[in-house]
């Protein structure tokens, strides 16, 4: 939910409150959170923005290790694709990968790094 930064003129001095609102109950003015009945106005200041989990990603018991883990096995996903021949099974294949595929007889890691 965003935060807001508004300030009020109560009692001759002015403060500065942060109130979360959703953007539908956004106002440029709102009464002032100190129960005077004065209006407050929206102030602009720097733009903070928080690293972390969604609250949909917490929801389903994501983590941080998680998360990694997964853009990991994407970029991974996007290596082997571009390791091997477009005409292959192992480019064409959505599979996960751990890397011991090589070690089972089926497939062949590519020796030729260049």
């Amino acid at each position: 939910m965003p935060r807001y930064e508004y300030i009020c003129k109560c009692d001759d001095e002015e403060k500065i409150y942060v109130v979360n609102l959703s953007f539908s109950d956004y106002k440029s003015q709102i009464n002032c959170p100190c129960g005077s009945g004065k209006t407050c106005s929206r102030i602009f200041s720097n733009v903070s923005v928080q690293q972390g989990l969604s609250a949909k990603e917490k929801q389903f018991g994501t983590t941080n290790n998680r998360k990694n883990m997964a853009e990991f096995m994407k970029d991974q996903k996007q290596v082997r694709k571009h390791s091997y021949a477009p005409d292959t099974r192992e480019a064409r294949s959505n599979e996960i990968w751990l890397g011991k595929e090589g070690l089972d007889g089926i497939t062949q890691l590519p020796t030729d790094k260049g």
